[in-house]
């Protein structure tokens, strides 16, 4: 359960970060019948980041033509291993963007 937790909670700040990151960023103007949250732009970009990391891995496994395991147990629940690597990637995104600008100098 712990570990369900820890997920959730990585889910979140990933979340919070790019929420922040789309403040700082300009917006860009969109109909007025149409008006995105942004927490639901930050959640988009955040699936969007994940299922393209996805599809490059499967190019890259097919193409090298690794074996993997069919599915990963991870925190009681069967995954592709590559699904996985590729959401804790898009979930690492936003903490080491915020890291590489601290060490930058940027806020």
């Amino acid at each position: 359960m712990l570990d369900l937790l820890t997920v959730v909670t990585l889910v979140v700040l990933s979340v919070f970060l790019r929420i922040q990151n789309k403040k700082r960023v300009e917006s860009h103007k969109l109909p007025e019948h149409s008006k995105p949250s942004l927490f639901s732009e930050a959640l988009q970009e955040l699936i969007a980041t994940a299922g393209g990391i996805y599809l490059s891995l499967v190019l890259l496994v097919t193409f090298l033509q690794i074996n993997l395991a069919d599915k990963w147990q991870i925190y009681e629940v069967k995954m592709d291993p590559l699904a996985f690597i590729a959401l804790s990637l898009a979930l690492i995104q936003p903490l080491a963007l915020r890291f590489y600008r601290l060490l930058k100098g940027d806020r």
